[in-house]
């Protein structure tokens, strides 16, 4: 029976639980399994690093993620002072709602809104989930190989 290695390519199903109690899972969204390099970073399951290990498919590991290797810990030199000139004139900028704010070349940049004073707004730039652990249930659904990995491409 084949078990993953290090380096290897696999498909996987992923539920993640926050430590706030939500959740965020690939099958009740009716996604495809989400295909990972075992033992490399990934976006959205941050802190899975080695987790997939040894797992033969159909396996399935739970991995507790800290808040640190999750999305980071608060920085509180990630809150800023901005001009109310960032945000659309129409925009309600409301204490603890997420808006967009204007950023250089044309870019937007999703903020939490922590205070108005007038022309100033105060924004928090942090991640939305930071100091927050995860849980991560993953399946190993299958390995990819050369073979499936044409025959995924061709689909």
């Amino acid at each position: 029976m084949q078990t993953s290695q290090v380096g290897d390519r696999v498909r996987a199903h992923y539920v993640k639980r926050f430590a706030d109690g939500s959740i965020r899972s690939s099958r009740i969204r009716g996604d495809a399994p989400l295909e990972v390099t075992i033992g490399t970073a990934h976006p959205r399951l941050p802190g899975l690093g080695s987790g997939l290990v040894g797992l033969a498919e159909g396996q399935t590991v739970t991995v507790h993620v800290p808040a640190e290797e999750a999305h980071g810990m608060p920085d509180p030199t990630r809150i800023r002072r901005v001009d109310r000139a960032r945000f659309p004139a129409d925009e309600q900028l409301t204490t603890g709602r997420r808006v967009l704010m204007r950023l250089t070349r044309g870019r937007t940049r999703r903020v939490r809104v922590l205070e108005v004073l007038g022309q100033v707004v105060v924004v928090d730039t942090n991640h939305p989930r930071s100091g927050l652990s995860i849980e991560l249930e993953v399946e190993l659904v299958s390995f990819l190989t050369a073979t499936s990995e044409l025959e995924h491409q061709d689909s």
